[in-house]
């Protein structure tokens, strides 16, 4: 009776998550990033700073298959000893509501081929990524803690390295919506790291490309 009982508690507390993260919907601000303005080549001014990679791993180049031209970010393929590669967007806001959306497509990897976006970022340690693993066909909710990077919301989708695809993600107090292409593919009730900054991720050598990173808040 008491799972039960723990049951229906969850399943309340996830519809409620993403229905408070529905109706706040009428953002005030929003902040655009699709690094159209930057010379091909160069790192974005203000992004080296809020990057884990201590050397210039994401730049900017000029993509023809760019859902809005003539620019992407990279993160270039370099296999080195760091198991993920973070990279902040500069003067991202620290909420706990807001609608984050970004674009990317996965081109290569030896060792690993996921991409994804970093939520409620708060240090290196602590931050939640939203994974899209292209080997394993699945889209996870990961919470980074200092030991380990904990994956407890997995979903079985199709991740086609070398095609783009939609990221999104609604975040309220109560938890995380995740989508992508489109649809609802994750509600997790989750209340640790309550706001933080967000930005883009990868693991280990996986090479990806980034465009139209958008968040409202």
């Amino acid at each position: 009776m008491r799972l039960i009982v723990f049951g229906i508690i969850t399943v309340i507390g996830i519809s409620y998550a993403y229905y408070n993260a529905q109706i706040n919907s009428g953002y005030h601000h929003t902040k655009m990033v699709d690094f159209d303005s930057y010379q091909n080549g160069t790192i974005p001014q203000g992004f080296a700073d809020l990057s884990t990679d201590q050397k210039p791993y994401w730049i900017v180049k000029s993509e023809p298959t760019a859902p809005s031209l003539p620019n992407v970010l990279e993160k270039m393929p370099v296999n080195d000893t760091s198991d993920y590669h973070l990279q902040l967007i500069p003067d991202s806001p620290t909420v706990d509501t807001e609608n984050v959306t970004m674009k990317f497509k996965i081109i290569s990897g030896q060792n690993a081929k996921s991409a994804g976006m970093i939520l409620r970022f708060i240090d290196p340690k602590h931050y939640f990524v939203l994974m899209a693993d292209s080997e394993q066909n699945r889209l996870s909710l990961c919470k980074n803690t200092p030991d380990f990077l904990i994956c407890n919301y997995d979903k079985s989708v199709t991740i086609t390295p070398g095609q783009w695809h939609t990221m999104e993600a609604l975040v309220s107090s109560q938890g995380i919506a995740a989508s992508l292409d489109g649809q609802i593919i994750i509600r997790a009730n989750d209340h640790n790291y309550q706001s933080g900054q967000v930005g883009m991720w990868t693991k280990k050598d996986t090479g990806a490309y980034f465009d139209d990173f958008k968040i409202e808040y």
